[in-house]
């Protein structure tokens, strides 16, 4: 086998059943990597359910999950700061609180805004048959030097902030970072909610959506008041806290850990480990993944055809 450092690639006429592959083998990595998996048959099992998952209906109709989120969701007293994670059906929030009556913002990258800015308007279209109001529904792209000041304008309007606290809004330099502890492992993050509740006055409530079949399951904090600087790191732990509680069974729902692997292989140490091979699909190359180290290796057409002949007959189902 030839070592190589390269990072996965999927071309545009990859298959999506190969697309969702290479996801779930990068899922069961940083899943090893947390110790929520530990040998071929948990790492084999926790792709079966995460595949499953990923082909299931990405959004489900609002008579399924939108009236047990409206039950559980915690009531509260005011404007807060929503500190959210892109993980199950998470676009559920802003309905979810509209229909409580409350006004939201929400915080968008502009790299997502054009894709996700109709997605939004056609969930609510769905939902309440119009187009929302400037009183229920304002975007802020978070490019804008003023991203922050919109925010704080809006919180003292009485608008709720929707924020993703795995987003990564912000400048490329180090300043605007924090790190936090996930599964005892080190995790980078952005820490501009915690400085939006400092400039604003609002609490932080932290929501973590995650569902089963058809059962939705809302985990949520107390209110978090962001008083200095001195806090910033602590309040974005107290976010990731509720997050790091999750079994495999559920974290495997946040849509950001393969971009998590992508960011963190490098770092991974587990060299003196047995290695754990599982195939994952690139433009042109044979490729196998060791779960373990997080590393590639290129290996004969032969070799691969066998290790994705295994894949297969693991995914009849499908």
């Amino acid at each position: 086998m030839n070592s190589t450092s390269s990072a996965l690639s999927v071309t545009p006429v990859a298959k999506e059943n190969h697309i969702f592959w290479n996801q779930s083998v990068k899922l069961a990595s940083m899943l090893y990597h947390w110790k929520l998996v530990d040998s071929y048959e948990s790492i084999l099992t926790i792709i079966y359910i995460h595949q499953t998952y990923l082909r299931q209906e990405p959004f489900k109709h609002d008579n399924i999950f939108l009236p047990q989120l409206e039950k559980q969701l915690p009531k509260v007293d005011g404007p807060r700061i929503w500190a959210c994670f892109h993980i199950g059906p998470y676009a559920i929030m802003a309905r979810a609180l509209i229909r409580r009556g409350y006004g939201i913002a929400i915080l968008l990258k502009d790299e997502v805004f054009e894709e996700q800015y109709p997605t939004y308007m056609q969930q609510f279209k769905r939902s309440f048959g119009r187009k929302p109001n400037a009183s229920e529904l304002q975007f802020v792209r978070s490019s804008s030097s003023k991203s922050l000041i919109q925010l704080k304008q809006l919180l003292k309007k009485g608008y709720h902030v929707i924020c993703y606290v795995d987003g990564e809004e912000g400048g490329s330099g180090e300043r605007g970072w924090t790190q936090v502890q996930l599964y005892n492992k080190p995790l980078e993050v952005r820490m501009g909610m915690a400085i939006l509740s400092q400039l604003s006055g609002v609490p932080i409530r932290p929501v973590v959506l995650t569902t089963e079949g058809e059962k939705l399951m809302v985990r949520s904090r107390g209110d978090l008041y962001v008083n200095n600087r001195e806090q910033y790191s602590a309040a974005m732990q107290y976010c990731y806290q509720m997050l790091g509680e999750l079994p495999a069974e559920e974290i495997l729902q946040w849509e950001c850990i393969p971009r998590l692997f992508d960011k963190i292989a490098r770092d991974m140490r587990h060299a003196a480990e047995k290695p754990i091979w599982l195939p994952v699909y690139a433009k042109e190359k044979n490729m196998l993944l060791d779960i373990v180290s997080g590393k590639y290796v290129e290996v004969s057409a032969e070799q691969f055809e066998k290790m994705d002949a295994l894949r297969q007959e693991f995914l009849k189902p499908f």
